[in-house]
């Protein structure tokens, strides 16, 4: 039994390990952008406030949230923009256009988005990836299938 687990565990350790070398592909080939991991996080920043009024994104605040969520190498299974939800398929998010509110920090989001959301601020956006191992695990979960590595593009509009 004992060898059994280890071999699943050897398993889910070299998947792990394949999702982070198609995600630093993916960041420095399709998103020509510099890897940068940070707590199992990769973070593509797309644009960045710098000013010194900079309000960062912390554990206990409420983030409302525009995003969009896919599958590495697949397609889209969630949005907070209605629009791109309807040109998918997709069934709108009930959020009357405010887009998401999230409680960060508190253990509510899956490990990776609640990861990332802690390296943003409010305004900026970024592309948040993870392997399964911050995101839904073996399970499969709505349109996404088990082990899958994932792709968050956000944007912080506000923070409570």
């Amino acid at each position: 039994m004992l060898a059994l687990a280890l071999t699943s565990s050897c398993k889910d350790d070299d998947t792990e390990a394949k999702q982070r070398e198609s995600i630093e592909r993916y960041i420095t080939g399709s998103l020509q952008a510099a890897v940068d991991e940070q707590d199992g996080v990769y973070y593509v920043p797309l644009s960045v406030d710098s000013s010194d009024e900079r309000v960062a994104v912390r554990p206990g605040d409420v983030a409302t949230l525009e995003y969009k969520a896919m599958v590495l190498g697949g397609a889209l299974f969630a949005t907070s923009i209605d629009s791109i939800a309807r040109q998918n398929g997709l069934e709108p998010y009930p959020s009357d256009g405010n887009g998401l509110q999230v409680e960060v920090g508190s253990g509510k989001l899956i490990a990776g988005l609640d990861r990332g959301l802690q390296r943003m601020a409010l305004g900026e956006q970024a592309w948040l990836l993870f392997p399964f191992t911050l995101g839904y695990g073996k399970e499969y979960v709505g349109l996404v299938p088990p082990q899958s590595a994932l792709i968050f593009s956000v944007l912080v509009t506000s923070i409570q």
